[in-house]
């Protein structure tokens, strides 16, 4: 039996491929987001040669920068690393 073709996925900032490793959507998922995430496009979570990614989510992540646009939430880093780390172990 074949397997269907799963198109790759495109970054709706840069238009490159985003590897499931590096998917802010799928970071989302793991943090449990709900049904919003039906109409969300693949996006870089971390930033790329070409792609600045999504501050906003990897600046709870060892070694990335604060995101000055949003207030920072302490609590969240705890939770976002590990849904990262879920993340890591499921791609």
């Amino acid at each position: 039996m074949k397997i269907a073709h799963i198109p790759e996925l495109v970054c709706d900032k840069c238009g490159e491929p985003v590897p499931h490793a590096n998917d802010a959507v799928a970071l989302d998922i793991f943090l449990g987001a709900g049904p919003g995430l039906i109409t969300a496009q693949p996006r870089h979570l971390l930033p790329t040669d070409k792609c600045p990614g999504s501050p906003s989510r990897a600046q709870y992540l060892p070694g990335q920068p604060k995101d000055m646009r949003y207030p920072y939430d302490a609590a969240a880093e705890p939770l976002v690393r590990a849904a990262y780390e879920r993340l890591q172990e499921n791609s």
